[in-house]
């Protein structure tokens, strides 16, 4: 329940972040002509890779099936603020370097993230991008113990730094234009074990961030909305 209540707090302060720093960049461009509409998309599709390489095998994120949210807010033409949140619904599995590999526990995966979209062109229904974006990777194995090779280990749920990129597109239906759907292929690289910091010299103040990634993949599709405009 505890879990539960802090996802929502999370997706609730990502769509206000989203909103309030959309509406201040409509504003100092004079509004764009007319406030465009906000869109807000349901997707459902998988998600899979991920691993973490150990000494005597790999900790693999079992594929599993995948199911977001999205709000997007335009900021420019042709460009939209996003806030997303997608949860995956796997297992956490053990590769020990062999052919076969042995399910541990389920596991869900969290991913909250902050991005950008860009519309490769625009003028009809079908609008293709890319995207990017960065937040929290939440992971979260259903049971606190595990076992391998007969040995017990204690395990506890994470979040870690994660980024993200990729490409779809959105299309719409009728005259309106007010629904229709959106598809896309995203990656995703959670660092696990990482670091970072600022450097100051003659080039000016560098931020630096490092680590060993997670890397997944999901491949969603769904219904997309235009509020107003």
């Amino acid at each position: 329940m505890r879990t539960n209540k802090m996802i929502l707090l999370l997706t609730v302060a990502l769509l206000a972040a989203t909103i309030s720093t959309a509406d201040v960049a409509l504003a100092q461009r004079g509004g764009m002509g007319g406030k465009p509409p906000i869109e807000f998309a349901f997707t459902y599709g998988s998600m899979w890779g991920g691993n973490l390489g150990l000494s005597t095998g790999k900790l693999r994120t079992g594929t599993g099936g995948s199911m977001g949210f999205t709000l997007d807010v335009p900021v420019a033409p042709g460009t939209w603020a996003e806030a997303s949140y997608t949860r995956q619904d796997g297992s956490l599995d053990w590769d020990p370097n062999r052919a076969s590999k042995i399910t541990l526990t389920d596991m869900t995966v969290n991913v909250w993230h902050l991005g950008t979209i860009r519309a490769l062109h625009q003028g009809g229904p079908m609008i293709p991008f890319v995207q990017g974006s960065l937040g929290a990777t939440y992971m979260s194995p259903s049971t606190g113990s595990i076992t391998i090779d007969g040995e017990d280990y204690a395990i506890d749920s994470v979040t870690k730094f994660s980024i993200a990129f990729g490409a779809g597109f959105k299309a719409y239906f009728g005259e309106a234009q007010k629904v229709g759907i959106r598809a896309s292929f995203k990656v995703i690289s959670t660092l696990y074990d990482s670091g970072g910091g600022v450097f100051f010299g003659p080039g000016g103040v560098q931020l630096g961030v490092s680590g060993s990634g997670i890397w997944q993949y999901e491949a969603a599709g769904g219904l997309t909305v235009r509020f107003g405009g």
